[in-house]
């Protein structure tokens, strides 16, 4: 054997070796995941539309490195940043590493490396993708479906297909719309069908999805769309176009013209997308259109932008309505640049100033002409446009701004004050702070409260605003101690707690109350606490705001206060108590609220009733059902109505008997509940009650009686027609068989006509255009 002869068939034996090893391993890691077939018609090729992936390498970053910290991330918002790195770097190890934050159960971290793994599009990663459509957590499914879409590749097509053909899924609209990400053939052939479907939520969710398709065919079917029959899928095909020409432009300008709702502002919207070609129609629309459609059509003009817009937008500054103008000066504000700049000085230094709003978008833009702009509206304007102007001027530390800021806050009136100290604070300079400060030194009652309350949102801990606070706290002026009690309670520094616990240990019972309030909004300390307990001893006025505050903050030693006063002898207090207890729901609470059951006075008794209903266990009812015979009417009668919102099988049948065998004033008790009741038994015996010897029993049973059966139409006529009867109980009965539209023969039907009306006068059977379906 020559050397050449060996040379080949060692050769052949690696090659046949190698070929054995790789069949034996199967497909080599980061294999790119097969594309979707799209042709070319479309503005931008493919490529373009795919996620930019980077080498790793080029980029500086270390794949491994990369993984780990987001395996270690703290925050969703550090995995989201990190995420993004690995879509743009990773690959099918990655994917690998990052696995176990698909298990994480905060919101947001499963769903960022759901969108991470569809940027690396590898046919692991869509193996992973399409594994996790199937999963239970709503959010997760849906991040899955759409970052299919964003691999475009032939397996997510079939599997987006599938979801998006699927009628009911709760994820078919998610996975239309990324059909539309993938926008291959396929796709868009699919999407087509779908937005000719008679499910209007299918259709239009399938139009707005071809919208992101870039193919000749995805275009003329969203023109075709726009005649659809249905205005709903019309308007959303003319918001997804996404290109106007010249003969669209004409579409949507007799769109506009024709004044169809549904449509106009969306034609109106799509013509902002049409270039200078569109401004006259959008001018006409801007200035005499439908009012409704005003200020879309200003919008679009300012889309357009270009100098021709900007001469479109001056006119509607000059001649539009109140709508249209103030719209063309955000728009102009919106462009930008000398011209637009020129317009907007111009109408805030005009007698439309306060029809377009020009001053309020002028402040938002630079330049030295729009300053001297301001300074002469500080200087000329009203009282309304000063106000406009101030703040831009008091934060660039305008001396002359400054200066009449403070004389509004001194001089002004009310609301000029207001303002004025407002836009002092807002200003967030040492000067207007300062002189903010001395405004609240100065200043007495209502001028005084709202420096105080303008200086405590800025800086709360401020020691001068602090030392403000105890001036006002102790002035003796009631409203100002109040308030000032209430800010120092906000701020919450250790200075303003001891301020308001010397309030609170003080002989001014009113202000006591204020102080005892202020410390309820922070945080329960022990000094607090001891202050509180001690005050409420001291000041018996002060008890009960105290407990409710202490059992708020889960402090034992309000149980106990509340123990106290439900042994005492004020029903009121003990009946107020009784809601705090509810509230707290610990075991110790709901002892004491068991004990209230017992009470001897029967408010207290009714209290506690009322709060059994929030837990209705069987313990709940077996009280419910004992309490429903107390001794004392009102007691019985709540807690059959409480028992009627419980609704077991044990207290429907405290309910039956009470209305079977109770008093008079029982009786009328149950029947609520009956009423609410679905049992047969309780049609029955609503129809016994009301033919009750109690007329005030019967006539509650009757006007009780919309939910009954059969037996209670039958009830209802044997009383109309019972010459015994009273006749305030027929016109009920009359009444209640109108409006259950009961079948009546026609000696019947006169007697209730007579008394209740004709079928369909108001309030009765038909009344609102309600009329039955005549049968035949």
């Amino acid at each position: 054997m020559t050397s050449v002869t060996r040379w080949k068939v060692a050769s052949g034996l690696f090659a046949a070796i190698a070929g054995y090893a790789l069949f034996l391993r199967g497909p080599s890691d980061d294999t790119p995941a097969a594309q979707a077939s799209t042709h070319r018609d479309g503005t931008l090729p493919s490529q373009f539309r795919r996620p930019l992936r980077v080498s790793a390498e080029l980029a500086g970053i270390s794949k491994t490195e990369l993984v780990d910290q987001l395996l270690s991330a703290k925050s969703v918002k550090d995995v989201q940043v990190l995420a993004e790195k690995l879509g743009m770097v990773g690959d099918d190890a990655s994917i690998r590493g990052v696995q176990p934050l698909l298990a994480d159960g905060r919101r947001g971290v499963p769903e960022a490396i759901l969108y991470a793994i569809g940027r690396i599009g590898t046919e692991h990663a869509v193996d992973v993708l399409v594994e996790r459509t199937h999963d239970d957590r709503p959010m997760v499914r849906y991040a899955a479906i759409t970052a299919l879409g964003t691999t475009q590749t032939k397996q997510a097509e079939s599997t987006l297909v599938e979801l998006a053909t699927k009628s009911g899924d709760t994820a078919q609209g998610v996975a239309i719309a990324a059909l539309g990400t993938v926008g291959s053939d396929k796709a868009t052939t699919v999407l087509i069908e779908l937005a000719n479907k008679p499910d209007v939520i299918v259709a239009t969710a399938a139009v707005h999805a071809l919208g992101t398709v870039e193919s000749g065919e995805a275009k003329s079917t969203l023109r075709s769309l726009i005649d659809a029959p249905d205005a709903r899928v019309a308007a959303a095909a003319i918001t997804a176009i996404q290109s106007v020409d010249s003969d669209l432009v004409d579409r949507l300008t007799r769109i506009v013209k024709a004044g169809d709702p549904q449509l106009v502002m969306a034609a109106l919207g799509a013509l902002g997308k049409g270039g200078e070609q569109a401004l006259p129609a959008l001018r006409d629309a801007a200035l005499h259109g439908h009012q409704n459609g005003r200020w879309s059509a200003v919008n679009s003009i300012g889309q357009i932008g270009g100098s021709k817009a900007i001469v479109m937008l001056g006119e509607i500054l000059e001649q539009g309505d109140r709508q249209a103008a103030m719209a063309a000066a955000a728009a102009l504000a919106g462009i930008g640049g000398a011209e637009a700049r020129d317009l907007l000085i111009a109408s805030a230094l005009s007698d439309r100033a306060q029809i377009t709003g020009a001053l309020n978008h002028l402040a938002l833009l630079e330049g030295e002409d729009v300053d001297a702009a301001l300074l002469k509206v500080l200087k000329e304007g009203s009282s309304a446009a000063r106000r406009q102007a101030l703040p831009r001027l008091l934060k660039s530390g305008n001396e002359e701004a400054l200066k009449i800021a403070i004389d509004m806050a001194s001089k002004g009136s009310r609301n000029e004050k207001q303002e004025a100290m407002r836009l002092l604070a807002d200003a967030g300079s040492p000067k207007a702070w300062d002189a903010l400060i001395d405004i609240a030194g100065k200043a007495r009652g209502h001028t005084r409260i709202q420096a105080l309350e303008m200086l405590s949102q800025r800086r709360p801990s401020d020691p001068v605003l602090e030392a403000l606070l105890a001036d006002s706290l102790f002035s003796g002026r009631r409203d100002e101690s109040t308030y000032a009690a209430s800010v120092l309670g906000r701020i919450g520094t250790e200075q303003a707690r001891q301020t308001l616990i010397t309030a609170l240990q003080g002989s001014d019972k009113q202000l006591s109350t204020a102080a005892a309030a202020a410390l309820g909004q922070q945080a329960m300390t022990d000094s607090v606490k001891t202050a509180l307990l001690a005050a409420s001893r001291d000041n018996p006025a002060l008890r009960l705001q105290v407990m409710h505050q202490l059992i708020n903050a889960g402090a034992p030693e309000g149980l106990r206060l509340a123990d106290e006063v439900l042994s005492g002898k004020d029903a009121a207090a003990a009946s107020s108590v009784i809601y705090a207890l509810a509230a707290n729901g610990s075991s110790e609470a709901r002892r004491l609220l068991e004990r209230a059951l017992d009470s001897k006075e029967p408010a207290v008794r009714m209290a506690a009733i009322s709060n059994l209903a929030n837990n209705p266990d069987e313990r709940s009812t077996e009280m419910l059902v004992r309490l429903a015979r107390d001794p004392d009417p009102k007691v019985r009668a709540t807690a059959l109505a409480t028992l009627g919102q419980v609704g077991s099988d044990a207290a429907q049948q405290a309910i039956l008997d009470a209305a079977a065998n109770g008093k008079a004033e029982d009786k009328i008790a149950a029947i609520g509940g009956l009423s609410g009741m679905d049992d047969p038994r309780a049609g029955q015996q609503l129809a016994r009650l009301m033919r009750d010897a109690d007329p005030l029993v019967a006539q509650t049973a009757i006007n009780s009686s919309y939910n009954g059966g059969p037996e209670v139409d039958q009830t209802l006529i044997q009383i109309l027609n019972d010459p015994s009867v009273k006749d305030e109980l027929k016109m009920s009965a009359a009444g209640q068989l109108r409006g259950r539209g009961t079948d009546l023969d026609d000696a019947t039907e006169e007697r209730v006509t007579k008394l209740a009306g004709p079928r369909g006068a108001y309030g009765g059977y038909g009344y609102g255009g309600y009329m039955p379906m005549e049968e035949g």
